[in-house]
C-alpha cells in the first residue's frame, strides 16, 4: 500500500472513528467481539500478563478492556494519527501505566522481542490493510508465547461481494478483480483491502503455525446499511435505527452469539473472527 494513500486515510479516520458504536449496527458488532474477547481470554488472568492489540488505532478497545483485565497492554499502529488520538484516550482512562504504545509495522516488529506476548488481539481488520500479509502473521507468531492465543479479524469475502452486487451494483470487471484477486476497493477514500473468508483466514493462520481454535463471523445475521459507514457518523440505517430498542437488540445479540460461530454460518460474516493457538 502506497504511504500516503494510508496515512491520508487514517488522518480522516481517527478523527470519528470513536463515535462510530453509537450507532446501533457498529454497537452491536462491538458486544459481539467483547463477549467473544471475554470467552478466549480469561478474565482473571493476572497483571504481569501482556496482551498486545495488533493495529490498534486510536486505543479503545485497550480502554475498554482495560475495565475487565488487569493485564498490561501494548497499542500497536503504524498510523501517527491514530496513536496520537490512542495516547489521549489512554490518559483520560487513567491507565497510562498499564499501557505501552508503540508506533511501527506488524510486518516487522522488531521493537518487541519473541515470545513476549500473552495474547493477541486484532479488531476491524488491521490484517486487511497489509498486502505482505504473510510478513504479519509471521511476526505476531513471533512475538506470541507458547500457549498463548491470537484472537485476528478480517474483512468478509463473500459479503464483500453480496454487497457489491447488491448495495453498488458494481461493474463486472470489478466484480472479477474482487472474486480472483480477494480484494476489495470500497470507495476512492478507501485503500485496496484484502477480504478473507473463513477458510482463507484460517490457512493463514495455518501458514504462520499457529492451531486453530475457533472462527466467528461478525455479524452473521445483521448487515449494515449504507449509512453505517458515513464518515461523519451523522447518518443512521434502518437496522441501526430499530437495534436502539433494548427488547431487540438483546433478541439480536443471541441469535448472532448462538449461531456465528457455526461452520456453515461463518462466511456470512461481515467480518472474520479466528482464533488461533500457539502451542
Amino acid at each position: 500500500m502506497d504511504r500516503k494513500e494510508f496515512d491520508n486515510f487514517f488522518e480522516s479516520y481517527s478523527k470519528n472513528v470513536d463515535y462510530a458504536n453509537k450507532h446501533g449496527f457498529w454497537k452491536l458488532s462491538d458486544a459481539l467481539i467483547m463477549q467473544i474477547i471475554k470467552d478466549n481470554i480469561p478474565i482473571d488472568i493476572n497483571e504481569n500478563s501482556v496482551i498486545l492489540d495488533a493495529g490498534s488505532g486510536t486505543g479503545r478497545w485497550v480502554c475498554d478492556l482495560s475495565k475487565f483485565y488487569k493485564a498490561k497492554f501494548i497499542v500497536y499502529d503504524l498510523s501517527k494519527d491514530m496513536l496520537k488520538k490512542a495516547e489521549e484516550n489512554i490518559k483520560n482512562a487513567g491507565i497510562e501505566d498499564r499501557v505501552m504504545i508503540i508506533k511501527n509495522d506488524l510486518k516487522n516488529m522488531d521493537k518487541l522481542k519473541s515470545e513476549a506476548i500473552d495474547f493477541i488481539i486484532s479488531i476491524y481488520s488491521p490484517i486487511s490493510f497489509i498486502y505482505e500479509k504473510e510478513k504479519a502473521f509471521s511476526e505476531m507468531f513471533r512475538v506470541l508465547k507458547r500457549g498463548g492465543k491470537i484472537i485476528i479479524m478480517g474483512h468478509g469475502f463473500y459479503n464483500a461481494i453480496a454487497s457489491k452486487i447488491n448495495n453498488y451494483c458494481a461493474q463486472a470487471k470489478e466484480l472479477e478483480i474482487l472474486d480472483s484477486g480477494k480484494m476489495v476497493k470500497w470507495n476512492k477514500f478507501v485503500p485496496k483491502l484484502n477480504v478473507f473468508s473463513k477458510e482463507i483466514l484460517e490457512n493463514d493462520l495455518k501458514q504462520a503455525g499457529f492451531s486453530l481454535d475457533k472462527t466467528y463471523g461478525i455479524p452473521v445475521f445483521v448487515q449494515p446499511g449504507m449509512e453505517d459507514f458515513d464518515p461523519e457518523n451523522i447518518k443512521k440505517s434502518k437496522i441501526s435505527s430499530a437495534l436502539k430498542k433494548e427488547d431487540f437488540f438483546r433478541k439480536v445479540f443471541e441469535l448472532e452469539m448462538k449461531y456465528n460461530s457455526f461452520p456453515e454460518i461463518v462466511n456470512r460474516g461481515v467480518n472474520i473472527f479466528s482464533v488461533g493457538i500457539k502451542k
